[in-house]
C-alpha cells in the first residue's frame, strides 16, 4: 500500500492508495473502452444507417435514436479518459517510489510474462 502524507489550508493526513486495486481499476476502464471500440460503435454504426422508418410521422422521432446513439458513444470518450487518468497516477506512482512502482509493473505485467 502506497502513503502520501498531505497538509495544508484543508487539513492534513495520510492517503493509502493500494496499487494492484488501482490497476485493477485501469485495466477495467481499458477493458470497456476497448468493448465500445471493438463491439459497441460498429453495432451503433450499423444501426443508425438502418432505414427503420422511411415515411410518416415516425421519421422525425427516429433521428432520437441516432442522437441517443451519439450520446452512448460519448461513454466511450468519458472511459478512455478515465483510463488514461488512472494510467498517468500510475506513472506518477511509478516515478515516485521504486518500490510501489515495481509492484505496479508486476501487476501489470509490464517487461515479462507472468508464470
Amino acid at each position: 500500500m502506497a502513503q502520501q502524507a498531505f497538509s495544508g489550508a484543508g487539513g492534513s493526513g495520510t492517503i493509502s492508495i493500494n496499487p494492484d486495486e488501482l490497476t485493477h481499476i485501469a485495466n477495467e476502464l481499458m477493458a470497456i473502452a476497448n468493448e465500445f471500440e471493438s463491439v459497441i460503435a460498429p453495432a451503433i454504426k450499423n444501426i443508425n444507417h438502418q432505414n427503420y422508418v422511411t415515411a410518416g410521422k415516425a421519421k422525425k422521432a427516429m433521428k432520437k435514436v441516432s442522437d441517443a446513439n451519439d450520446r452512448v458513444l460519448e461513454l466511450q470518450d468519458h472511459y478512455a479518459r478515465a483510463s488514461s487518468l488512472v494510467f498517468e497516477t500510475l506513472n506518477a506512482m511509478i516515478q515516485a517510489d521504486q518500490e510501489v512502482g515495481e509492484k505496479i509493473i508486476a501487476s501489470l505485467n509490464i517487461g515479462g510474462d507472468k508464470g
